[in-house]
Formats: C-alpha cells, structure tokens, sequence
C-alpha cells in the first residue's frame, strides 16, 4: 500500500458526513477537480446518496456525474462494476431468487437483504435458515465454517449439527455453480480473485484485476466492516493511482457482529495520521454521560475519546410502564421510538395505534406512502375538498371493487382504467359531487360512503387513519413524525426526543454471556442513548418477566 492513510474517530453527533465533505473540498484540487477520480465508499445508499447530494452541491455538477459515472457508491455496488455481473446473475431477495434459493437447497426459506450490514440474513425452515446465515458469516468473516459453527453453537443451541450445515452450504454452491449465479457475497470475492470452499475454506482462484483509477479514496462507516469488505477496501487503496485514503468511523458504534463487522477492522488500518472529533453537536451532556457509562461496562476495549457534549441542555426521565409513556408523547414533536427486538418494537407501534397517535416505521422517509396518498384523496373528499387525478387514482387503487354487503362501489373497469397513469394525467380534478366522482367510477354506494366517512371501513387500517387525521391532521396522519423501530433499525438516524423500550429477549440475554457478544451489547445500548438530543425516556416496563437491556 503507497498511499498514505488517515483515520478520522467520530462519535455520535459530531459531525463526520460534514467533516467529510470538508476533506473532499481540501483534496480536490489536488487532484485536478476532477470528481470523478475521488472515491467515496459506504454502506447504505442513503449515506451514499446524502454524500452525492452534498458533494454535487458543494462542487457544482450534476448529481447524475457523480452517483453513475463517479465512485460514489456503496462497497457492493462497486464490486458489483467492477465484477461484470450479467442480468440476472446476481442472486437477491426477490420473490423469484427466493424460489431459486430454496428449491437449491430443498426447503422453504425467506431471505432479506440487510443494506445496513451488506448480507442476506435467512429465516423461514429453522436448520435451513441458520445454515444459510453460518455460511454467509463464514464467507464475510473469511473463516472455515466448521470454526463459524463451533463458535456460535457456543452461545445458541438453535444452531445446526457442522454436517447439517455443510451439506445445506455444499447443496446451495452446486447450484449456484450449475445456474451461473452469484450472491452478494460474491460480489465482494470476486474483484479479489477469491473463492471460498465449504470445507476448506478461502482460496485464491488467479490474479485481481486493477482497482480503478482513483487517486482518493474514503470510506465511511467502516467500523462496520466485515474482515472481507476490510479486505476490499485495502485492496481498492492498493492501486498505484491512490494517493490519500481516509477511514471513517466510531469503534463504539459497531453493532453488526451477527454479520461479521468488527471495530478491530477499523483500528487495524495502518495509518499516519489519526484524529478524533472532538465534540457532539446533538447529545446533550447527561445524554452523552450515559451512552459512555455504557460504554465503560465493556469488558475490554474501551478508551475515553473525550468527546465534548452539546451546548443545548438535555434531560433523562425514567418511566416503569409502556402505556404511560406513550400517553405522555406528544405525536406533534420529532420522535425516535426503539426497541432491542423486533418484537418490543411492534408492542411500541401497537400501544401507539392504541392511543390513536401517528406513527411509522424507522425504515420509511419522509414522503407520503402511496396508500398514506390514497387515504388523504379520500378523507379530503368526505371534507368537500377536490382531489388531483393521481390522488384519485391512489384512492381507487386502495379501494375493493365491491363492499361487505358484495354491492359495486366502483363501476366495472374502474380498477383497470386507472391503472392507466395517463387517465390520471388527462383529469385535472374529481369533486366531491355526484357527477364528477360518477365519471370518475364511483357508484352511489361509494358515494354514500364517502359522504358518511364509511369509506375509511372499505381500506385495511382506513378507520384507524382516519381517526388519526381527524385528531391531528391530514399531513401527520399520512407522514407522522413519530418513528418506530429497532436500535439497529436507527443507526445514524437522531430525533429530540428518544423512546428506549429495554425490554429484550432471553436469546439477547443468553448470548450476552459470550464476552464479545456482551461488549456489543453495550456498543448497542451506547448507539441507542446517542440517538437522542435533547430529551430520553427510558422505559423500564418488566414485560412478562422479560429481561432488561442495561441502561
């Protein structure tokens, strides 16, 4: 490796997408400000498309140059380039490649693409599932399977027999090899001339092609790495044309252990220079107090950053039932609502639909679903008000074409018609009189029932909608700010207020007495107390006799 190297440590809220737009701005010119020789790596195609958006802004071009010509891209979507995968070789998570993978290996299974940690996580037939997640791990952690298995039986029983394992991982490699088809993480072995055995594990196959002509690479999140796409990178940096490279991280915010990432990739980059944020512009100090009293419980590896807190002030509160904090949320205000599992994060969004207060998942943005679209067409009609074409089309989409009683509430070929985006495109409006909603396929049931505000029982979850919007608003009604999900669900998200739900599972619990496994435990709650600004409710409810995450 020629070029030169730098690590930037940034904890939560201090600044690293700005600081590295900085960089970028400093290097450019160095590199004849030509964008289109800087590189810029992350995980997810949200920070890559926040980075393209401000980059293209900063450096005034066109946003297109830098997100299909440039090197702005996620770790996979590079190797995916440089790969020269053909269509339809690559194996995903869609219905039809979920129907291959499982014909492949004989059993039903269900597989879903994780951006956040760049693997496939299997579910569906138990030994099945978790054969297919121990090789993943095995392959992204560059280690035999057998040692990947022996390690996590250690600390769930749950995991296959090593020949159970084997056989699953040998069936599915034949296939893929039969089929011409690649996955994920093949995309990542592939740049780097590598291969992976079941039995024996990686292996070199020829020589790697050349990186591409970058002169400056930075790599974002990459205390998330896995041990392979550490090794991509360094490999990527590799390249005679490189002249800086920079990683960028926070060890304490590795939380995807379960897909191989690892801190020690991080801080084992062999640097020249290192530098650490030095202070937090969203947590408030008590905020920021605790999320490193968490951290200090890990049992090795923690190492003060001495990061400064937030200006702004801050408070804890502590609440002992589910219900009572939820009553006490004002849904007007920006809320994160977290949870350790995806169960306690579904009792979060359940206690909230019970209080008739706005909510939404972690996973969505900020732009109105086309059902949330759908609804607000039909509830402004019930109030008098005109819709566009589109919105109509939204509301009929949503609509069945008859209602519990089997009478018509939309003519035959309504559905079809409108199907049709240029029908919606020739009606500038349907009103909410009889003529108008008529000729635009309603009958007088659907009429009535717009009318009477019946509609809404017509919709799954329309009633609940509709509640919602009379109580607080078309606009929160269809995009609450209130937002629910997991603590891994929110990594790199922040709000001013943050719900931490602490009940977990026993299998949390159990696999918390693996020393690495409980360090990350507190790397998760660490990441979970860091989300919030100003003000974090922590709520101890004791459900069933669950246990409880340490905060």
């Amino acid at each position: 490796m020629t070029a030169t190297m730098a690590r930037l440590i940034g904890g939560a809220g201090t600044g690293k997408t700005t600081e590295l737009l900085r960089i970028m701005d400093r290097v450019l010119p160095e590199i004849g400000d030509n964008p289109l020789r800087l590189g810029f790596a992350s995980f997810t195609r949200a920070a890559r498309a926040e980075a393209v958006s401000r980059a293209a802004a900063s450096w005034g071009v066109d946003e297109a140059l830098l997100a299909r010509e440039g090197w702005f891209r996620t770790i996979h979507s590079i190797c995916y380039r440089l790969a020269g995968v053909q269509a339809g070789q690559l194996v995903t998570d869609s219905d039809a490649d979920i129907e291959w993978i499982s014909n492949a290996i004989g059993v039903r299974v269900q597989a879903t693409y994780d951006e956040d940690s760049g693997t496939v996580r299997y579910s569906g037939d138990g030994d099945a599932a978790a054969a297919l997640n121990c090789w993943t791990l095995a392959r992204v952690t560059l280690r035999p399977l057998e040692e990947v298995v022996r390690r996590l039986s250690s600390c769930d029983a749950s995991v296959p027999a090593y020949g159970s394992v084997l056989s699953i991982a040998k069936r599915y490699e034949t296939s893929k090899r039969l089929d011409d088809r690649v996955d994920f993480t093949d995309l990542l072995y592939r740049p780097l001339s590598l291969g992976h055995d079941p039995e024996n594990g990686p292996y070199n196959i020829g020589e790697t092609a050349p990186p591409p002509d970058v002169a400056v690479w930075l790599f974002d999140e990459q205390q998330d790495a896995s041990p392979l796409l550490d090794l991509v990178c360094k490999w990527l940096v590799s390249a005679p044309s490189v002249r800086w490279g920079y990683v960028v991280g926070d060890p304490f915010q590795s939380v995807y252990g379960f897909a191989g990432s690892s801190s020690e990739s991080f801080l084992g980059w062999p640097v020249s220079k290192e530098r650490t944020m030095p202070k937090s512009y969203r947590c408030a100090k008590p905020i920021l107090e605790l999320g490193e009293a968490c951290l200090r419980r890990m049992r090795s590896g923690y190492f003060d950053r001495g990061i400064a807190p937030a200006d702004h002030d801050g408070q804890i509160s502590r609440i002992g039932g589910l219900d009572d904090a939820v009553a006490a949320i004002n849904p007007t205000e920006d809320w994160l609502l977290i949870a350790r599992t995806n169960f306690q994060a579904n009792r979060i969004a359940a206690a909230m639909h019970a209080a008739n207060k706005p909510v939404r998942r972690t996973t969505s943005d900020d732009t109105p679903t086309i059902k949330g679209q759908g609804l607000a067409a039909l509830y402004r009609l019930e109030a008098g008000e005109a819709v566009s074409g589109g919105e109509w089309r939204r509301a009929v989409a949503l609509l069945p074409s008859q209602n519990k009683h089997r009478e018509k509430i939309l003519v035959r070929g309504t559905k079809t018609r409108w199907e049709n985006a240029e029908e919606s495109k020739a009606v500038d409006a349907v009103y909410p009189t009889e003529e108008s909603l008529t000729a635009a396929g309603a009958t007088p049931q659907l009429l009535k029932a717009i009318r009477s505000g019946e509609w809404a029982a017509l919709v799954k979850d329309g009633q609940q909608w509709r509640e919602s919007a009379k109580r607080h608003g078309i606009d929160l009604a269809t995009v609450p700010r209130c937002r629910v999900g997991t603590i891994h669900s929110v990594k790199g998200a922040e709000a001013d207020n943050v719900l931490l739900l602490t009940t977990t599972s026993n299998r949390v619990l159990n696999g918390s007495e693996n020393e690495l496994q409980a360090d990350e435990e507190c790397r998760i709650a660490y990441v979970a107390v860091t989300r919030a600004r100003r003000h974090l409710c922590i709520v101890d409810d004791g459900y069933r006799g669950q246990p409880r995450m340490e905060v």
